[in-house]
């Protein structure tokens, strides 16, 4: 039996209500909000070029990508997410219907667990968000090293607490390299597989105050986007990002296998 059932979790504008700092009173307004033609090219660039770039280069593949959207996802946007999801052989691409945000996520996870398997490692992965190519192979041995602390709550983070803002435009990339405590990306959670709470069930910023977590600081890890359409703001980000350095530059190909020519062409 596999030591670990291990499920990343990204959610590509899925209307559901509840689960998010912008707020809107119904799937319609939501929709519309999430599906309008910028944002939705803006989005799948990100997707494509970052978040499933860097799990399609894992140096450890035996994970499962549950890429979530609407049921009603219209074209062109629903047929170029399938064309993408096709690319990486971990990825189910999750057509569900709109529902309340953290219901849906339970019901969408707790069916792909097996519930009398090994204990469940979670990540959640927004579509602008990327992990370096040994995160999960990290993770997996981070999990082996303290796995007596699980055995005795049940519940365990397990944080990777540096790494690079990020943001894409037609000149490249510009970033910020820098530091942050359960940022929610390059973050795994490890629970118990008859739980029917997720990963994104737990406030990321709270994890320490519900969980035993352990944090690595010994490597950038984590890539967060910040392109103006987050749902949690960030201008002072947003205004510290600049062109990468030689140094940096080389850092983002070689440990997160992006493509800075890809990224700036895709513009």
């Amino acid at each position: 039996m596999a030591e670990l059932q291990i499920i990343a979790i990204t959610r590509f504008a899925y209307p559901g209500l509840g689960g998010f700092q912008t707020r809107h009173e119904t799937v319609a307004e939501r929709a519309a909000f999430l599906w309008a033609p910028a944002r939705m090219e803006a989005r799948l660039r990100s997707l494509e070029h970052v978040c499933m770039a860097t799990l399609a280069a894992q140096t450890d593949g035996g994970f499962r990508h549950l890429l979530i959207t609407g049921d009603a996802l219209p074209e062109p946007w629903r047929g170029r997410l399938e064309t993408l999801a096709a690319r990486l052989p971990q990825t189910e691409l999750i057509f569900h219907p709109p529902q309340n945000h953290r219901q849906a996520m339970e019901a969408i996870v707790t069916a792909r667990i097996d519930p009398d398997g090994p204990p469940v490692m979670q990540f959640r992965q927004d579509d602008d968000d990327g992990v370096a190519r040994s995160f999960v192979a990290r993770a997996r041995e981070t999990f082996r090293q303290v796995r007596p602390l699980w055995e005795r709550h049940e519940r365990l983070a397990i944080d990777f607490n540096r790494g690079y803002m990020l943001a894409l435009g037609p000149e490249g990339v510009r970033v910020e390299e820098t530091a942050r405590n359960h940022l929610g990306v390059a973050q795994a959670l490890v629970l118990p597989p008859g739980l029917r709470r997720t990963a994104i069930h737990f406030p990321h910023h709270k994890l320490g105050l519900l969980m035993p977590s352990v944090t690595l600081p010994d490597a950038c890890m984590w890539l967060r986007g910040v392109d103006g359409m987050n749902d949690s703001p960030m201008p002072q980000a947003a205004d510290r990002l600049a062109p990468p350095s030689p140094e940096q530059r080389a850092d983002l190909e070689t440990r997160f296998r992006l493509d800075l020519d890809a990224i700036a062409r895709s513009f």
